[in-house]
């Protein structure tokens, strides 16, 4: 038997107990001085960062001193100035954008602002104005500019200039919006029907009477298939060799035909429809 023990393999041996507990208690002790370590790093970055926030709120030198506006061609500086000069003194760090901005967006003008903050004393605003799309002429008579949302802008004014723009009459609120839109619209597909356009007033429901400065009269259409009525009316106009300003008006809002009025009656009261044209209903 003894010989037996002798020999018996050493992982049958009882292990160190004390060995055991003494390495245990060694990395218990290390992994607290890793957390202890970690703490007091974490807590320096803190303190850092609170003594820079400190810093930035009050050092003097962060006091607005300078505020650059570039892209107000229109806008009044003194009007900016009026706004921005509020600003001027107080910490750069503390400036709300969102309230600079909101405050700028008063003046008519100003379509989108962006504002950045540039260290150490320096606000830089970027004014995007508004674009006159239309002359919209007011119940009293009087002519303005309006922007391709319906906003009105300001007088008529030579310091502006782009008064050939089309003129809108007779429309305010949600007919002004709707007419504004038919300019826009109407620009964006056919240049040249839209360099014709001298005024445009709102005709309910849908429709539209256009002054066409070619013809010299007024065409009555709809928005959703003006251009191709349109560009009918002048094929039409042509082949029954009516000049400008020889017809009264043309109706161009129906959907199988278009209606001449001519000032002087015509030997032909209608033509008959070519290359899908609708029929050419001449009224005398």
């Amino acid at each position: 038997m003894s010989s037996m023990d002798n020999t018996s393999p050493r992982f049958f041996r009882p292990p160190d107990v004390g060995r055991v507990r003494r390495n245990q208690h060694r990395i218990q002790i290390q992994r607290v001085f890793v957390i202890a370590r970690n703490l007091l790093f974490v807590a320096g970055l803190v303190l850092i960062a609170m003594w820079a926030y400190r810093q930035t709120q009050s050092d003097a030198r962060f006091a607005v001193r300078s505020i650059e506006v570039t892209g107000a061609v229109h806008t009044p500086r003194a009007a900016i100035n009026a706004i921005t000069q509020r600003y001027v003194g107080l910490n750069l760090f503390k400036i709300d954008i969102a309230r600079v901005q909101n405050d700028l967006r008063a003046l008519v003008w100003i379509q989108r602002i962006a504002i950045e903050k540039k260290l150490p004393d320096t606000l830089r605003i970027n004014v995007v104005e508004r674009t006159p799309v239309a002359i919209v002429r007011d119940h009293d008579g009087s002519l303005e500019y309006v922007d391709g949302n319906g906003v009105v802008l300001t007088e008529l004014s030579p310091a502006i200039g782009d008064d050939d723009l089309p003129l809108i009459a007779n429309a305010t609120g949600g007919e002004l919006a709707r007419t504004v839109r038919f300019v826009r619209e109407l620009e964006a597909s056919d240049k040249a029907l839209y360099s014709r356009v001298a005024e445009v007033r709102p005709v309910a429901p849908r429709g539209f009477a256009v002054f066409d400065r070619d013809l010299g009269t007024t065409v009555y259409v709809n928005a959703d298939d003006a251009v191709a009525k349109w560009r009918n009316l002048y094929a039409v106009m042509q082949g029954e060799q009516l000049g400008k300003a020889s017809i009264e008006y043309a109706d161009l809002r129906f959907s199988d035909r278009i209606v001449i009025k001519p000032i002087h009656p015509i030997a032909n009261s209608a033509a008959e429809p070519r290359n899908n044209m609708p029929v050419a209903e001449i009224t005398n």
